[in-house]
């Protein structure tokens, strides 16, 4: 980034930024700081976005319909009006569609309390006094445990530092704002069909804390970002073009810094 970028003033941090700056910083920095257009919808914000509607629209059945027939429902509903031509090929649009829909099916289907959930996709707000901050986070799902509360998470695809990202997020907020950790977080991805499951304890928040200090030094010092190294990211970013311009040059200044 450019060297008399000045520092970026933090009021609040939500779980979307720091997710979008985990992916890229320099993503981060164009949509988020300079607040360019990034209008064109790209494949994982849609697919996110549907399996959100899915979930949130199943737990609002009454129990008697909750089963595999009105899955497959919501799910032709919410995709029936997405074009293809978003994914990176047909045979891309064909692979997601049936994995999320599939793994929809398995995780859904596999629901045993039948009470409503606590929370369903609401958004909170607290604020961290040791981080000086208003931390901003979506609960997709949340359900009573015989102790304590459970908190479930669906993502596209995530890997081990987004899941890791979500868990401190998650044991800070709880800390914080409900003064009781959950019994249990699952974060769920969907393309990968995998489950990871933590039991977070009191040493967690602490962990967590320091973590997001981390991160909110980061987001502060727009000079630090480092340009993502993944194709998969690059391939889908609406600002590619700018990024390698200010790549190329801030690679070139640093050689030239280097030989003087």
């Amino acid at each position: 980034m450019n060297r008399s970028q000045p520092q970026v003033i933090i009021k609040t941090i939500t779980d979307y930024h720091l997710e979008s700056f985990l992916r890229c910083p320099y993503r981060f920095y164009y949509q988020h700081i300079l607040s360019l257009d990034s209008s064109q919808v790209k494949w994982r914000q849609l697919v996110q976005s549907i399996i959100n509607q899915v979930v949130q629209s199943f737990y609002q059945l009454s129990p008697n319909e909750q089963n595999k027939l009105h899955i497959l429902k919501l799910v032709d509903r919410y995709w029936e009006n997405v074009n293809p031509q978003l994914f990176e090929s047909k045979v891309h649009y064909y692979m997601v569609l049936a994995k999320t829909t599939d793994q929809l099916l398995q995780f859904l289907m596999a629901k045993t309390q039948q009470q409503p959930p606590l929370f369903l996709y609401e958004k909170m707000n607290t604020y961290v006094e040791e981080l000086e901050i208003d931390l901003s986070l979506t609960f997709e799902l949340v359900e009573w445990t015989n102790k304590s509360f459970m908190v479930k998470k669906f993502l596209v695809e995530a890997d081990e530092e987004m899941v890791q990202l979500y868990l401190h997020m998650l044991v800070v907020f709880s800390d914080k704002a409900f003064g009781k950790l959950p019994e249990r977080i699952e974060i769920i991805t969907l393309l990968e069909g995998k489950k990871y499951r933590f039991s977070p304890t009191n040493s967690n928040v602490e962990q967590g804390i320091v973590f997001l200090n981390k991160m909110k030094s980061y987001l502060k010092q727009p000079i630090t970002y480092i340009k993502t190294n993944s194709m998969i990211e690059c391939s889908s970013c609406p600002f590619t073009n700018k990024c390698n311009d200010r790549h190329d040059k801030e690679t070139k200044r640093s050689n030239e810094d280097f030989l003087h």
